[in-house]
């Protein structure tokens, strides 16, 4: 009943976001946008119509995030697609896209359509990674072309060039060579293996030793691996760069791309708000890669205002704040309803651009080749973000994810994610669920 009752719904008095900021009007039936209106639509003349007043906010197709960890199967104490789904949405998101370093890692057929049964009754849509090794890249299309035809959505492979949370380290370079020839989208989490080794006896005391230990060098080092692996294929090569968090890594990809290769560089909220000068050196902030210097994080916010980076990932990574405060903590933090307040906390201080938060987080549609959805346009699904501009604070005891802090605690800013449509249908409204 609940979809009959909003099979019609008008949304006035927004800013819509299509490439840049219009007022207007969008009206959805069923599923499917039906008409974006350009400038004032008088409640008189859609009556028929549950209206939401966006009240001059801002109203945007519905996030994409290319990098969360839901950490189902294996470590569902730490989060599962109920909880994460709902912190998804909570931020905005429409789409989440889960890596593949679980417990069994993602690996094989039988393991991603286990994933998909865990994740096929949620809310929200998504897509799923298959995890590169050493041992499977010799079968990775037959893997991929046999969970396409069960309908289990893989939108790439994953490589780890660098121990990082699971045991999908990849060691031979013919391994990414192989993966590359498949022309499917490969995405790098590209700190080097042999480059980590060589700083593995400096000693974690707090989050600025992390930095050492995993620095920018590392990441440098195995793009050079991965252009290496390219090179004979350079031009049918899909190279995805995953959480970019360097100004040396910046100017290497930019390297290379003048160079022919196709790269796609992905940024994290956490990389372009946080630097080692500002933050209480605590074990929440742990991360892979770590948060960097402060000469790092300016570059980082330079370029984020031009056109170097393609898309945001929050690398949502939750986990329970007592395994933060251990000795041996884990890297990662939640980040999945905190992402678009960090960010416009930035454009507030005009730090980064309004239009390119909300291009880069509405890209991954096209980037990954998502039809009939990313655009708010007529026939497109109705998967729609409203954004009021009210003052707010973000709190993480408030928060759906499992993961029981935030490093971005009591931030500010004044903007709250007010509405969510999925496919018509409105699941957040005034920031509660439905």
């Amino acid at each position: 009943m609940a979809l009959l009752k909003n099979s019609k719904i008008a949304i006035i008095n927004g800013q819509i976001f299509n490439d840049n900021f219009k007022n207007g009007a969008i009206l959805i039936k069923d599923k499917k946008i039906k008409k974006v209106v350009e400038g004032e639509l008088l409640k008189s003349k859609i009556k028929d119509y549950k209206i939401i007043d966006a009240d001059g906010g801002y109203v945007s197709y519905g996030f994409f995030d290319p990098h969360v960890h839901f950490r189902c199967p294996g470590y569902e104490y730490k989060e599962d697609w109920n909880t994460g789904t709902k912190a998804a949405i909570k931020g905005g998101y429409t789409f989440v896209a889960d890596m593949p370093n679980n417990s069994p890692s993602a690996t094989d057929v039988d393991t991603l359509i286990y994933k998909n049964n865990l994740a096929k009754n949620t809310k929200i849509h998504y897509g799923f990674y298959l995890g590169l090794t050493d041992n499977n890249v010799s079968k990775i299309m037959s893997i991929y072309k046999k969970l396409k035809s069960l309908k289990v959505p893989v939108l790439g492979i994953k490589v780890f060039l660098g121990s990082s949370t699971g045991d999908l380290l990849i060691t031979d370079d013919n391994s990414i060579s192989q993966s590359l020839d498949s022309s499917l989208l490969n995405l790098f989490h590209c700190e080097d293996q042999l480059t980590l080794n060589r700083y593995k006896n400096i000693r974690y005391k707090s989050v600025a030793d992390h930095n050492k230990i995993r620095p920018p060098e590392a990441e440098v080092s195995g793009i050079k691996r991965i252009v290496k692996s390219a090179k004979k294929i350079k031009k049918r090569a899909k190279l995805y760069i995953c959480h970019v968090s360097s100004k040396d890594e910046i100017i290497a990809i930019e390297k290379y791309r003048n160079e022919g290769f196709n790269i796609i560089a992905e940024v994290t909220p956490h990389h372009l708000f946080f630097n080692l000068q500002d933050i209480k050196k605590l074990n929440i902030f742990k991360v892979n890669p770590p948060i960097r210097d402060i000469n790092d994080v300016n570059y980082i916010r330079k370029k984020f205002n031009s056109d170097f980076f393609q898309i945001i990932g929050t690398d949502h990574a939750p986990h329970l704040k007592k395994e933060k405060d251990s000795k041996n903590p884990p890297s990662g933090f939640p980040g999945l309803e905190s992402s678009f307040y960090a960010l416009y906390n930035l454009f507030e201080r005009n730090i980064i651009s309004l239009e390119k938060i909300f291009e880069l987080l509405t890209s991954g549609y096209k980037i990954f080749n998502i039809k009939n959805r990313g655009n708010l346009k007529k026939g497109n699904y109705a998967d729609v973000t409203i954004i009021k501009k009210e003052k707010n604070v973000f709190k993480a005891k408030n928060t759906f994810t499992k993961a029981d802090f935030s490093p971005f605690d009591d931030l500010e800013s004044s903007c709250k994610i007010h509405t969510v449509i999925i496919d018509g249908k409105i699941i957040l409204e005034n920031g509660e669920f439905k």
